[in-house]
């Protein structure tokens, strides 16, 4: 098979090889357009996500960076002669110093700088928890007075400042049924007392029938949690009647008057009667003396 030789001039050749260089560079710098595009579309929906910038502290629309990782206006709640804490979680600084201020007196008081407690009241002090970098106030045997805005301050620059309420409450104990419970004899007696109010679990609930502390008697059960305190006394009869106290130990005390009534009493309705209703005859005889009294004032005239 013949091999035709084609005979190109120097001048077309300069040219064919400038034409194919063109298109090189040409493809080359689209596909860089192309890259560069991709990479900062990828950039700018990761930074619109999270404004992390590839740090695990989040950015505020502000730019700046949070001090503190505890909520401004964080409420705290704690009940009389209980335990308060309140947090201040704030960011790693090498040279600040974390105060605390009382906000609602005059002039407002400075309770502790750094871990030393600066007034003269040791219900005060700073529980610090270095690898956590938490300032937090705690204040024991809590008191109504406490009530009230306290600020946590951090002495970067400029300060910065977070303010947390403390709401003091009483704790109350009632029981179900109360004043007055009546159940046959034989039966299970079954109390239940119920905290309110309560921040923290009480140390102990003791159960009285009048004077007797009766938690561990011959046949009582008594089960208790941070809300409430079951008493429970199986076959029950005209001894256990009377007077008995719930009385948690951080936690006003309630009462209630138990009726135990015997098989004659159960079989005697004007005894179930008296039993039930003493209070509302004793109403309506006040009631009747005084109408009568008044009635003859007004016969008299």
């Amino acid at each position: 098979m013949a091999i035709k030789t084609v005979h190109v001039n120097h001048m077309t050749f300069y040219a064919l090889v400038l034409f194919i260089a063109s298109e090189a560079v040409t493809q080359t710098s689209w596909m860089n357009k192309s890259e560069n595009l991709r990479i900062r579309r990828s950039y700018e929906t990761r930074r619109g996500k999270d404004h992390s910038y590839g740090n695990s502290l989040k950015i505020p629309p502000s730019g700046r960076a949070t001090t503190f990782f505890t909520d401004n206006s964080t409420t705290v709640v704690a009940q009389i002669g209980g335990t308060a804490k309140l947090p201040c979680v704030v960011r790693k600084s090498n040279n600040a110093v974390v105060s605390w201020i009382r906000k609602n007196v005059e002039p407002p008081a400075i309770l502790t700088v750094g871990v030393g407690t600066y007034i003269a009241d040791d219900r005060f002090l700073v529980e610090h928890a270095r690898h956590l970098q938490n300032w937090g106030l705690v204040i024991k045997h809590v008191r109504p007075e406490d009530a009230g805005v306290y600020e946590c301050q951090i002495s970067t620059h400029p300060t910065s400042s977070i303010f947390l309420e403390l709401k003091v409450t009483e704790a109350v104990a009632i029981i179900l049924g109360a004043p007055d419970l009546y159940i046959k004899a034989g039966s299970v007696l079954r109390l239940q007392c119920n905290l309110l109010h309560a921040t923290e679990a009480p140390a102990y609930v003791f159960w009285y029938h009048e004077q007797k502390m009766v938690n561990h008697d011959p046949g009582v059960m008594v089960n208790a949690d941070k809300t409430s305190s079951v008493f429970q006394l199986d076959e029950a009869d005209t001894r256990h009647s009377g007077n008995y106290t719930c009385y948690p130990s951080n936690t006003i005390p309630a009462y209630v008057t138990v009726h135990v009534l015997n098989a004659t009493e159960e079989e005697n309705p004007a005894a179930m009667l008296h039993a039930n209703t003493s209070d509302i005859s004793t109403r309506l005889d006040t009631f009747f003396l005084v109408f009568v009294n008044i009635l003859l004032i007004v016969l008299d005239r």
